[in-house]
């Protein structure tokens, strides 16, 4: 089952990226035959073939976003329901709820196991659902120290995020007065304010050492530029560092952008009081903004900084390699807060389209159809 989701994907991605059809002829019969091994496999369900379930689940998801195309969208349908891969989600749900209720006291959570429920949290964010009761938790899952402390403020997020959505859809029926719809509104602002400042809280536990350095590019030609938004760029120690604070950015600005929707429900006159809170979001959302756009560039290895002791801001210190090929594997690292930060209301306009034309440039050098779509109309809309 596993050698056969692999087998679609990577032939779905030769096809796409190599533009040799015959690839995906051989990747859609290789999927039919996982499709009707998996029906037969998932039921027998037990603590030797979870993580191959899981495994082949994700794959399946994966080559779903693979093929996806945009020709593909209609404008009818939002973009995130338009997509296959959440049917794999929601597979991925149920085995992992079995795993919760079943297995779990004598089979531990593997990293496979911890890695679904993070994607299945994202898928949440994705399509504004609630997460179910038995997957709150994170200890359960595998999830301590620090990334336990991310874990709980992400499934927070997630909480108030279902919230508004429900909020949104009784305003629009009219199915909840104007008094009551203030008053829940403010209540989910106090949370929402509350997960902002308990992520920026949490960031002073973080190591020194994983913390990045500045620098300013002395370049005569006009920003952005691709894969650089400005001249200031952020390196790291290591590529993983990069992917934590990547993912800090891309968060803060999701709640920011949380906030600033629900100020609009919750102060429809928009006084001074409100106004100050959405000066505040919009403040907050271009810091990190900032901060995401400029260490793009660090994780597609578009530089490199030399190792001399006098070379920190220095600009001498760093040789550009853009015209080096990226490798697909370096590009995934941004893949999920690009998403979040090219769907976002509350975004400069400048800086979004920046956004959205870096997703779909690594789109194209993963084989990825689905992130291609970030240059349509149709793009999703958090």
């Amino acid at each position: 089952m596993v050698d056969l989701a692999i087998s679609s994907m990577a032939l779905a991605v030769f096809s796409k990226t190599q533009q040799h059809p015959p690839a995906a002829t051989d990747a859609s019969i290789k999927y039919q035959q996982l499709l009707r091994i998996a029906q037969v496999t998932i039921p027998t369900l037990d603590e030797r073939n979870i993580d191959a379930c899981l495994l082949a689940i994700f794959l399946m998801s994966r080559y779903e976003d693979v093929i996806h195309r945009p020709s593909s969208l209609n404008s009818k349908t939002p973009f995130a329901m338009s997509l296959q891969s959440f049917s794999h989600h929601d597979g991925a749900m149920a085995i992992l709820k079995i795993w919760k209720n079943r297995l779990s006291y004598s089979h531990p959570a593997t990293d496979i196991i911890k890695q679904t429920r993070r994607g299945l949290i994202r898928s949440a964010f994705l399509r504004n659902l609630a997460l179910p009761e038995w997957m709150l938790n994170g200890s359960l899952f595998g999830e301590h120290g620090l990334e336990l402390d991310y874990d709980r403020i992400i499934v927070r997020i997630a909480n108030v995020r279902h919230q508004l959505s429900t909020l949104l859809q009784q305003e629009a029926s009219l199915q909840t007065t104007s008094h009551e719809l203030i008053s829940r509104a403010e209540e989910l602002n106090k949370e929402a304010r509350d997960i902002d400042k308990a992520l920026e809280d949490w960031t002073a536990q973080i190591p020194s050492d994983w913390c990045y350095q500045r620098y300013n590019l002395k370049d005569p030609h006009p920003w952005p530029r691709r894969h650089f938004y400005s001249p200031i760029i952020y390196s790291y120690s290591s590529p993983a560092y990069a992917v934590f604070w990547n993912h800090y950015f891309a968060t803060r600005m999701l709640i920011d952008s949380t906030r600033l929707r629900i100020l609009e429900l919750s102060r429809p006159n928009s006084d001074d009081f409100a106004h100050k809170q959405q000066l505040e979001c919009f403040s907050n959302m271009k810091v990190m903004a900032d901060n995401l756009a400029s260490s793009v560039p660090f994780c597609l290895q578009r530089f490199k900084v030399s190792d001399s002791p006098n070379s920190l801001f220095c600009q001498n210190s760093i040789t550009l390699t853009t015209n080096e090929e990226i490798k697909p594997y370096m590009a995934s690292l941004t893949v999920w807060p690009l998403t979040i930060a090219s769907s976002l209301e509350g975004v400069d306009v400048k800086q979004k389209l920046w956004f959205k034309t870096e997703l779909a440039h690594l789109g194209r050098i993963g084989g990825t159809g689905v992130l291609e779509c970030a240059e349509t109309d149709q793009w999703l809309e958090l």
